[in-house]
């Protein structure tokens, strides 16, 4: 049975033996009472009496009979753990296995290190481990990858549903503790708020610099979401927006996110100067109650008890630290800093729901070996951990860690060797404080059917059942096949008699055969009549029984691509069925006018169940500026879900000179601090004579510069640095990640290959230039320094762009002529700004207006009356709203009362 812990809280004045003992402040007391039991009080001492906040019985065993380690899954597949989660019932451990064989799984509690069950994708992760969710019970789990939401259930591996993004970006996916809301955060800086159970949208709204998310939290209902980005958070409650609070600085915030406890009116957060801030909802606003200097030198993750009562952080990079707090005081109740010395980073922490017991993760020492921890269990009343894990007992760092809403079961996850090491591998551990239950079985796994069925062909299904619990137990489990419409069309019982604790059994039901192409789902269970918790009763099991293949991604064409450019359109294949089949595809490009202008096809080798496969076709050219549409298209005979057939992929001929497909898999930079240079050889794809209008660099740092960028010829295959064509000085971006933007006016009368030139200056910081790695690679990315000489680089293509133009020279307004004209802006295409000139003879008024392709107004520049005059005008993109508008052609119109009206093309690039 398990044991109780005793809370009384009241607030009364106690008076204590020796208070003269005690620092005026805030003060753990410990009290023996008459009956011989301990009390712990934390209480403020005012220098004269003791003033009580909180107290606690201190049980008299601290190890619970069955404390311990209940298992340890190390069957890593060479993937690392970067995010845990555990149901606050503490029966249900959600984990997203990362960097090779990328997957989430769930695990029971106090089962086995083998998972109920596994998922295969790549899913978004931050530092403080804690980007899933999962509600009380488990009945909600949630992750996001770059390309879409996805919600489960303990039972089945399959998801109950998925959101797709509607622009590629990495995701933090939380539930609501009840598993009533899904709460999404995007870095392209949306948040959406779905119905748990049905997928539906509840309400959405945008925050600024989603580049720089670092997650998210939501009090138990889901009413109130905080989201967090490096320098700021922002509370939205019921879709509306409290204020704002600042975090750090712009260039010293945090990543990881904010808490809130479960009503929403106490924040807590820290940042990179090493103080943890608390913050109290005023009605109108959070304003600061305390903040606290712990830093050693950060705070690298917070916790704050669903009451409101306790505050937990972490800190490093070395030497970390675990401070807890009252919320009413900024002195910490305690202290513990026995994780070692070098790389000893606290990497995550977590608390109970009423605040009584701390869990807390981190990196480790980098010794191989030590006594000191990676992983400890405290509790509110002692720094002195209940339990923990050493070094000697684990050689590898861990990175997140949660723990139940009772404090009794606590689920840590990371990598098998030290953050600091080259290496993979990781694990899963699930730890109890308590005691394990009485009566408890239930489904841990299906051993069969698979996932595939075939028409005609019989399965024999059967599954594990494991009794949990302290007794042995004699119980029923029990099988129901259900087809695609939901009837139940096979029922099924097996007895299993005296199934010892902490053992397994086998459950083997009747055999079935499918009779028509069909989804069927196979729900098995247990009975057992004084079962202690039904949540691991029941297992369930989708199985596909039909051909069908699904056209899954069409890239390239990126999203963006250049004018010209030469490329071989591709697409993804799924075999999405249960029979390995040999897939048709096909690759179509249309005009903004849907008229198609190329078409290709070509056949998969036969595909496995659940695998994909890769098409290549032949050649096209970009033709012109402008929208174009790529559609994917499989063709399968008997294909049983033709809705999945076809994907359009929307994209812009540009004439930025582009060799990225937009998205970033690394930064780079030399790391010399000696004459260190990146360069890219761009080849131009205009008819001269031409111009060279600018250029962007994207870049992981804000407000650090690159001390110059040229743009210089070509000699021989090398950059020709004698011959500058065009240079920008102290060139950066106010946003990171985000483009460095710079302007050149540089004309070409031929079409010879130029060079552009990145230099950091001897003293910069570590500010990384994007690199993506995705083919189709151009390997026209080099670097040097005074100590490397000049070479390729062949992993990924330097994120860097110039813009071409078929305008040629630089409006010079003191010539124009005196009279109505309306001239070509410049740069043209542009990014960030366009200057637009126009001349009027006489005083009039003027109106000039922007419109989108669809003729719809987006934005007046000006309308009023001018004198004679040339006059020029910068738009930046944005509409009357100050909204930023989405890439495409737009047109600007000059109109006077003299009935003069002249309309010019322009194009705004992302």
């Amino acid at each position: 049975m398990k044991n109780v812990i005793i809370l009384f809280v009241s607030i009364v004045t106690i008076l204590f033996s020796q208070p003269a003992m005690q620092s005026v402040g805030i003060n753990t007391v410990i009290e023996t009472t008459a009956d011989g039991k301990k009390i712990a009080h934390n209480v403020i001492y005012t220098g004269k009496e003791y003033i009580t906040l909180h107290s606690q019985q201190i049980p008299e065993n601290r190890l619970w009979s069955d404390t311990g380690v209940i298992f340890v899954d190390r069957n890593h597949r060479y993937a690392i753990v970067e995010a845990i989660g555990i149901a606050g019932d503490g029966m249900g451990i959600f984990a997203n296995w990362d960097l090779n064989d990328e997957r989430t799984a769930f695990y029971r509690s106090t089962g086995t290190s083998t998972p109920v069950w596994e998922y295969s994708g790549e899913f978004s992760w931050n530092y403080g481990g804690h980007w899933i969710g999962v509600s009380f019970d488990a009945t909600a789990l949630t992750a996001g990858s770059v390309y879409k939401a996805y919600k489960w259930s303990r039972r089945s591996p399959a998801p109950d549903w998925t959101y797709p993004y509607p622009q590629m970006s990495s995701s933090c996916v939380m539930v609501s503790k009840d598993g009533s809301k899904v709460a999404v955060a995007t870095s392209s800086g949306v948040l959406y708020i779905f119905d748990a159970l049905t997928g539906d949208t509840i309400w959405t709204t945008t925050f600024n610099e989603g580049n720089r998310l670092q997650g998210l939290d939501l009090n138990p209902d889901g009413s109130i979401v905080v989201v967090t980005v490096y320098d700021s958070c922002f509370v939205f409650e019921n879709g509306m927006r409290r204020a704002g609070i600042p975090i750090g600085t712009y260039n010293t915030g945090t990543q990881y996110s904010a808490k809130i406890c479960a009503d929403g009116h106490l924040l807590v957060t820290g940042d990179y100067y090493g103080y943890v801030k608390l913050y109290r909802f005023s009605g109108s606003q959070y304003n600061l109650v305390w903040q606290r200097y712990i830093g050693t030198p950060w705070v690298t993750d917070v916790a704050i008890a669903a009451d409101g009562s306790t505050i937990l952080a972490g800190t490093g990079y070395a030497n970390g630290k675990a401070c807890l707090f009252d919320s009413s005081s900024s002195n910490p109740l305690w202290q513990y800093q026995g994780y070692g010395g070098y790389g000893a980073q606290i990497s995550s922490v977590a608390l109970s729901a009423d605040g009584s017991r701390a869990a807390v993760a981190s990196w480790g020492d980098t010794a191989l070996t030590g006594t000191t921890y990676v992983l400890t269990v405290h509790d509110r009343t002692q720094a002195q951990p209940i339990i923990g894990i050493t070094r000697n007992e684990e050689p590898g760092s861990l990175f997140a860690v949660d723990i139940s809403d009772n404090g009794e079961l606590v689920a840590a996850g990371g990598k098998a060797v030290h953050a600091y090491r080259f290496g993979n591998g990781g694990e899963v551990y699930s730890i109890l404080v308590g005691s394990t239950l009485t009566h408890n079985v239930g489904v841990v796994a299906i051993n069969s059917p698979s996932q595939y069925l075939q028409v005609g062909t019989s399965v024999t299904p059967q599954a594990t059942v494991h009794n949990f619990g302290d007794n042995s137990e004699t119980f029923f489990a029990y099988l129901a096949i259900y087809n695609g419409i939901n009837q139940v069309i096979s029922r099924d019982s097996v007895l299993i008699s005296n199934l010892n604790s902490r053992t397994q059994g086998q459950a083997t039901f009747a055999s079935f055969t499918p009779t028509a192409y069909d989804f069927y789902k196979f729900v098995f269970w247990t009975d057992l009549g004084e079962d202690e918790y039904r949540g691991d009763d029941t297992l369930t099991l989708l199985t596909k029984c039909f051909h069908d293949a699904k056209c899954e991604k069409v890239s390239p064409p990126f999203n963006e691509m250049t004018i010209g450019y030469q490329f071989a359109p591709s697409i993804l294949v799924r075999n999405n069925g249960s029979y390995p089949d040999v897939i048709t595809g096909y690759c179509l490009i249309c005009d903004s006018l849907g008229n198609e202008i190329y078409r290709d096809s070509g056949q998969t080798d036969p595909v496995p169940p659940g695998d994909s496969a890769i098409l290549s076709f032949s050649n096209f050219t970009i033709p012109y500026v402008g929208n174009l549409n790529a559609y994917g298209i499989t063709r399968l005979t008997d294909d049983f879900l033709p809705e999945n057939d076809t994907l359009r992929k929307p994209f812009f001929g540009s004439y930025a000179i582009i060799y990225d497909d937009g998205t970033w898999e690394a930064f780079y930079w030399v790391g010399r601090n000696d004459n260190d240079k990146f360069y890219v050889r761009f080849t131009p794809t205009l008819e001269p004579p031409f111009s060279i209008r600018g250029g962007r660099i994207y870049v992981n740092m804000a407000n650090t510069p690159f001390d110059y960028v040229i743009l210089c010829k070509d000699a021989a295959g090398r950059p020709d640095t004698s011959v500058i064509l065009a240079r920008v000085e102290n060139v950066a971006t106010p946003t990171a990640p985000g483009w460095i933007e710079f302007d050149f006016n540089v004309t070409m009368l031929d079409v010879n290959d130029v060079w552009l030139v990145m230099h950091w200056p001897n003293n910069s910081p570590a500010m990384g230039v994007g690199a993506d790695a995705n083919p189709p690679r151009d390997y026209r990315s080099y670097w040097s320094s005074n100590q490397d000489t000049f070479r390729l680089w062949t992993a990924h293509d330097w994120m860097a762009r110039i813009i071409q133009s078929p305008e040629v020279g630089m409006l010079n307004t003191p010539t124009m002529e005196k009279r109505f004209a309306l001239y070509q802006n410049l740069p043209n295409p542009f990014y960030a700004k366009t200057t637009i000139c126009y001349s009027i003879p006489t005083e009039s008024k003027v109106e000039l207006k922007i419109f989108d392709a669809t003729g719809r107004k987006v934005r007046t520049l000006i309308a009023g009356k001018q004198g004679p005059g040339n006059y020029s005008l910068i738009w930046d993109g944005r509409d009357d709203q100050d909204r930023k508008l989405a890439a495409g052609i737009y047109f600007y119109q000059l109109e006077t009362k003299d009935q003069f009206k002249a309309i010019k093309k322009t194009i705004l690039l992302r």
